[in-house]
């Protein structure tokens, strides 16, 4: 087993135990500036060394996109302080709950939201515009 499984089987098991107090929307094309805001806040360079991995056959699509799913989530998280106003903003937007209250919800909620918003398989094809247009 390659790290990338052994980190989705992770993810997979704390996703089915834990409950989550929200309920997100499919994104929207209104949803791509604030997304490129953030993501061009937090990467230090682009997705396209993971993407080329893919290009050269080097990594399968699903490799690939756990790579790219894991990179984003975890430079919007080491960075949110830089954009953590855009962020809750976001999240508002997607789940309908006032950014305020974000803030204030059980500890590791937010990262599970943007975790569930890059690993939803409906978003796929907004996140594959993106990494075009990054």
């Amino acid at each position: 087993m390659n790290d990338i499984e052994t980190i989705e089987q992770n993810i997979t098991a704390v996703d089915e135990s834990v409950e989550r107090p929200y309920t997100l929307r499919r994104l929207k094309d209104r949803d791509l500036f604030p997304i490129l805001a953030i993501t061009s806040e937090v990467f230090p360079d682009d997705l396209s060394p993971i993407f080329y991995k893919l290009a050269t056959k080097e990594k399968t699509v699903k490799e690939v996109g756990a790579m790219a799913i894991l990179k984003i989530v975890l430079a919007i998280l080491k960075n949110m302080h830089k954009v953590q106003d855009d962020v809750y903003a976001l999240l508002s937007d997607v789940s309908g709950i006032p950014a305020e209250e974000i803030g204030e919800m059980e500890f590791g909620t937010t990262p599970m939201m943007i975790w569930d918003i890059v690993a939803n398989e409906k978003n796929a094809g907004f996140f594959k515009v993106l990494s075009k247009s990054s």
